[in-house]
C-alpha cells in the first residue's frame, strides 16, 4: 500500500495539473478573462450599465451578431472567409419583406425561401472558391458588392414597409422567454445546436481537420471541398434565419441593413479565438467575442461616446485579438 500510495498521488496531481493546462489553455479562456475584466470595469464606472433592462438589451443587440457568427465560424474554421454576410443579411431582409409584402406569401413559405436562397448564396460562392480555386477573400468580398447592388436595385434605394400577421411577429419579434428577449433565445438555440455539432459530430471534425491541414484531410479521405461548400451553404442559410427574424421583429427591411456588418460578425469570431489561417475556433469563443464587442459598444453609448468611436473599438479590437492569437499560437509552436 506505501509503495501504491505516491504512486496515486502522483497520478492524482498530473491529473489536476493537467485539467489546469486545459482550461487556462483553451482558446476561450483568454476572452472569457476579457469578458470578465469589461463587465467588471463597466460596472464600477459606467453609470446606468449594471441594471437588468441594460443587461437584456445588450444580449438583444449582440442576437444577430450571435447567429451570422455561428456561421463565420464553422467557414473560419475550414480555412475560409466570408465578407459577404453584411449584403447577404441586407438582401435577405428585402427578399423577405417582398415575399410577404408584394408576393402575397405566407411567413413561412417565405422564411423558407429566404432561407433557402442564402443557402444557394452560399453554394455558388463556395463553389467558386473550391472548384476554381479562387481565394473565398475575393469571392465573398465581390458578393458583397453584388448583393449590395441587387438588394438596391430591388427596392430603389429606400426601405420598404412588410405585411406582417400577428403570429409572424410574436414568434420572432414581440414574445419573450421569462426576461429574455426572442431574439437572445433565437441566438441561444442556434448557438447551442451548432456549438454541439462543431464539438460533437464527425461533421464538425471534418471541419476542423479541413481548416487545419486540408492535404492530410483529404489524405484522411475527408472531402475537404465539400466541406468548405457546405460552410458557406449553413452560413448563407442562417444569413436567412437573421433576416427572417429581424423583418418579423420591425415590419419593415431597409436594403442598407447589414452595411459594414461583416466587420461586427468577424470580430466576434476572431476576439474568440478561431484563428484566421483555420482549423481552430468554436461557437463559445464566438458568443464571448460577441459579448465583449456588445458590452465596448454598450459602454461607449452609455458614457455619450461619438457613435463613430465604435467602428474604431470594433476594429482595435480585431487586431488585438490576431496578436493575441499570433503570440498565444507562437508559444504553444515553441512549447512543443
Amino acid at each position: 500500500m506505501t509503495a501504491i500510495a505516491p504512486a496515486v498521488e502522483r497520478h492524482n496531481g498530473d491529473a489536476g495539473t493537467g485539467i489546469m493546462r486545459r482550461i487556462f489553455g483553451a482558446h476561450e479562456f483568454g476572452v472569457l478573462v476579457a469578458t470578465a475584466a469589461i463587465f467588471l470595469y463597466c460596472a464600477l464606472f459606467v453609470d446606468s450599465f449594471l441594471t437588468s433592462q441594460n443587461l437584456l438589451s445588450v444580449a438583444q443587440q449582440i442576437a444577430f451578431i450571435g447567429i451570422i457568427g455561428t456561421g463565420m465560424t464553422l467557414v473560419v474554421v475550414a480555412g475560409e472567409i466570408d465578407l459577404s454576410v453584411g449584403s447577404q443579411y441586407g438582401l435577405l431582409s428585402v427578399v423577405m419583406a417582398y415575399g410577404l409584402t408584394e408576393w402575397q406569401m405566407p411567413a413561412g413559405v417565405a422564411a423558407v425561401v429566404v432561407i433557402a436562397l442564402g443557402a444557394a448564396i452560399g453554394l455558388v460562392q463556395g463553389l467558386v472558391t473550391t472548384v476554381f480555386k479562387v481565394p473565398s477573400f475575393v469571392v465573398t468580398l465581390a458578393g458583397l458588392a453584388i448583393l449590395r447592388g441587387f438588394a438596391l436595385l430591388l427596392t430603389g434605394g429606400e426601405p420598404i414597409t412588410a405585411a406582417v400577421s400577428k403570429q409572424y411577429h410574436g414568434l420572432v419579434g414581440e414574445s419573450a422567454v421569462g426576461s429574455l428577449a426572442v431574439q437572445t433565445v433565437w441566438m441561444a438555440a442556434v448557438m447551442l445546436a451548432f456549438g454541439w455539432m462543431l464539438s460533437r459530430t464527425k461533421f464538425g471534425f471534418d471541419i476542423y481537420a479541413t481548416g487545419g491541414n486540408m492535404k492530410a484531410a483529404v489524405d484522411a479521405g475527408i472531402r475537404a471541398n465539400r466541406i468548405k461548400v457546405l460552410c458557406f451553404c449553413l452560413t448563407g442559410a442562417l444569413c436567412g434565419l437573421a433576416a427572417v427574424i429581424l423583418v418579423g421583429w420591425l415590419g419593415s427591411a431597409n436594403p442598407l441593413t447589414g452595411n459594414g456588418f461583416e466587420l461586427n460578425v468577424i470580430a466576434a469570431v476572431v476576439v474568440g479565438g478561431a484563428s484566421l489561417s483555420g482549423g481552430v475556433g468554436s461557437v463559445t469563443g464566438t458568443l464571448f467575442g460577441a459579448l465583449v464587442a456588445g458590452l465596448i459598444v454598450n459602454a461607449l453609448v452609455l458614457l455619450g461616446v461619438d457613435g463613430n468611436w465604435q467602428q474604431v473599438a470594433t476594429g482595435a479590437l480585431i487586431l488585438a485579438a490576431v496578436l493575441v492569437n499570433r503570440l498565444v499560437a507562437t508559444r504553444q509552436n515553441a512549447m512543443r
